[in-house]
């Protein structure tokens, strides 16, 4: 794993564990964003239900568009090209992954 990319992982691990501890929650959040302007652009959350509401109601889904845009802009200073992405959930355990705009695009029309 590269700095970038720790860089990213430690704070998502960060976020999950300070509001998601206690509750494994499973899903998908495929994330694109604006590259003239660093920050996300738009978000689809992929989750049951109860989780969805779940992640709203804890302040996670707030907490994590900003943590995204942090990472975005961080990743832009850098001259990094792959600014969109995917975050995974799997029994609260975050990963990321950066994508293209076309494999972020392509991601979102999946279900």
């Amino acid at each position: 794993m590269n700095t970038d990319s720790s860089f990213a992982q430690n704070r998502l691990v960060q976020l999950t564990e300070q509001l998601l501890s206690g509750r494994p929650v499973t899903g998908d959040i495929i994330f694109l964003a604006d590259e003239e302007a660093p920050g996300v652009s738009g978000a689809t959350w992929r989750f049951e239900d109860d989780d969805h509401a779940f992640l709203k109601e804890s302040g996670f889904r707030f907490m994590l568009m900003e943590l995204l845009d942090t990472l975005i802009r961080h990743r832009a200073e850098q001259g990094k090209s792959h600014l969109q992405g995917i975050i995974h959930l799997e029994n609260s355990s975050p990963s990321i992954n950066w994508l293209t705009t076309e494999q972020a695009e392509k991601r979102r029309m999946v279900e």
